[in-house]
């Protein structure tokens, strides 16, 4: 659960509606494999913890010239009775000018055949310059009611095809997790063909967050059409 803007390897494997700034309107689809679903440092398929628990993830999404977009992202891996988690987003994304541009939105997470007892949605804004994108993600109801988590991404081209991507988060005390902060840190690679290769080290604060916190290394592979 949750969505997160890195690089676009990152965002296929994270669920993100990636748009550009000419507002290009068109319909898009993402696929991709992750060694473990990991979201905001926290392991997301309730079996056992593991260090490699591979899901396949994927999505469309559709953009339009005005800067509006809907989409849907979905992931295997076991939660609760649920054997798929179904994202479905809406939201705007513009520029205020000299390099400072914005994305706000929402998003209802389902996982069909858990009684219910798993689903929320959430409202999420984003401010992004340069390298540097600040997230606040707010849930409005269901399971994350009352969750709120503040973000700091980064991520800075190493050369043209490999970006070094960093990410750190504060959750409240009223989150499942306790409040605990989470952190991430990798690479991606433009493979070309709008393929793309990622690693991450994902983790959260495990006195809070427990077992699903602890710091794993995330492989991934996207492809973007």
């Amino acid at each position: 659960m949750k969505k997160s803007t890195l690089s676009l390897a990152l965002a296929a494997a994270l669920g993100m509606a990636v748009l550009s700034p000419a507002h290009a309107e068109g319909l898009s689809f993402n696929v991709g494999v992750v060694s473990l679903y990991k979201s905001n440092g926290i392991d997301q398929d309730n079996r056992a913890p593991k260090n490699f628990l591979p899901a396949l993830q994927g999505g469309v999404d559709y953009a339009f010239s005005n800067g509006f977009y809907v989409g849907n992202w979905n992931s295997t891996g076991k939660f609760g009775d649920a054997n798929v988690e179904i994202d479905l987003y809406a939201g705007f994304s513009n520029e205020f000018g000299n390099g400072l541009s914005y994305d706000v939105g929402y998003a209802y997470y389902v996982y069909p055949d858990s009684g219910g007892g798993w689903n929320g949605s959430e409202v999420y804004g984003s401010l992004t310059a340069g390298i540097a994108t600040v997230k606040l993600t707010r849930g409005t109801s269901g399971s994350i009611k009352k969750h709120s988590r503040l973000s700091l991404a980064l991520a800075q081209p190493l050369t043209d095809k490999l970006t070094l991507d960093a990410v750190v988060g504060v959750r409240n005390k009223s989150n499942g997790n306790s409040g605990a902060y989470d952190y991430g840190l990798g690479v991606s690679y433009d493979l070309g063909n709008d393929l793309g290769a990622s690693a991450m080290l994902s983790g959260a604060q495990k006195s809070k967050a427990g077992d699903a916190g602890k710091a794993r290394l995330v492989l991934g592979l996207s492809k973007s059409f």
